[in-house]
């Protein structure tokens, strides 16, 4: 397959990285730096038992360089989905499958303000991945990745699932991936801006009392609001299961967190964010939501302002 990756990251990366042992990939990104290193010299992940992979993707600043991919990968900031298919559009042909594997909830959506449903497939990942440097990456976590197709067709996502599988990702093509969407978006709700406001990491959420009640209420919000979406969740395994995730990344900065500390745009608008705007749609009120994060908004400002 030609693949393109949007967005070569730490996640873009390891998936592109792994996708180029049997496939043709390219990296598409606006880090110059990171370009010219995997051109170069090829990209190296050092893997959690030590050991290191290296392999030689293609990359780019430039889309058109790239032309239509059978399969383009986004891995942008949620909040830059939209803008990024309208800017690879070059990338983006009549029979392209488009899959986000992002956090926070309605990346599909966005996508498909571009692409047509039948092309367009969703998920989410259990790896863990942090820069290290130009061509350079940390394998940090390895876990399962689902994906589903979000018309009734699953052809596309099966076709997708072998190739990942086929470069030794552990895969799960289902129908009901929205709500393992939703549930990696409630772990989300639950720690990342609390984490973000209070400069701590992540177990200070479920060891410190006040901090885990402000995650319980706004976690029990976001389910209302899934629930009345379709979804069938039970709220108290929600909330224990987000706090257990709390625990066992105890000393991990979330990425919201980091957004802040190196003062870049967060993802909250596809997180509590997106469980307000959800919420408004049903007419379900989300003040816990809301009130966070028009917080984190309120905290970009005093540096992106």
């Amino acid at each position: 397959m030609k693949i393109a990756i949007l967005g070569a990251g730490a996640m873009g990366s390891l998936y592109g990285g792994y996708l180029s042992k049997n496939n043709e990939v390219w990296m598409v990104d606006i880090w110059q730096d990171h370009v010219n290193a995997i051109n170069e010299k090829g990209l190296e992940i050092d893997e959690l038992d030590g050991s290191v992979t290296k392999v030689s993707p293609k990359a780019t600043t430039n889309p058109e360089e790239v032309g239509v991919a059978d399969l383009a990968i986004v891995f942008v900031k949620s909040t830059q989905t939209a803008e990024a298919l309208v800017k690879n559009r070059a990338i983006i042909g009549s029979d392209t499958i488009v899959l986000t594997l992002q956090n926070g909830y309605g990346n599909g959506e966005d996508i498909m303000e571009v692409v047509p449903k039948e092309q367009v497939i969703v998920g989410t990942t259990s790896h863990g991945c942090t820069m290290k440097g130009p061509g350079h990456i940390f394998h940090a976590g390895v876990g399962p990745t689902h994906i589903g197709a979000m018309s009734d067709d699953q052809t596309n996502a099966q076709k997708v699932a072998d190739a990942l599988e086929a470069v030794g990702f552990e895969m799960d093509c289902s129908d009901k991936v929205l709500a393992l969407v939703w549930s990696k978006v409630f772990v989300n709700v639950a720690i990342n801006a609390i984490t973000a406001l209070l400069d701590i990491h992540n177990g200070y959420v479920n060891d410190n009392a006040h901090a885990a009640i402000c995650a319980e209420l706004m976690v029990r919000e976001a389910v209302t609001v899934a629930n009345a979406a379709g979804m069938d969740f039970n709220a108290d395994e929600v909330v224990a299961n987000a706090l257990v995730v709390a625990v066992n990344t105890s000393a991990n900065r979330s990425s919201m967190r980091s957004d802040v500390i190196l003062k870049r745009q967060t993802e909250i608008t596809k997180i509590n964010g997106a469980v307000v705007k959800k919420g408004k749609e049903l007419g379900i009120a989300t003040p816990y939501n809301e009130l966070i994060t028009q917080l984190i908004l309120a905290k970009e400002d005093t540096y992106l302002a």
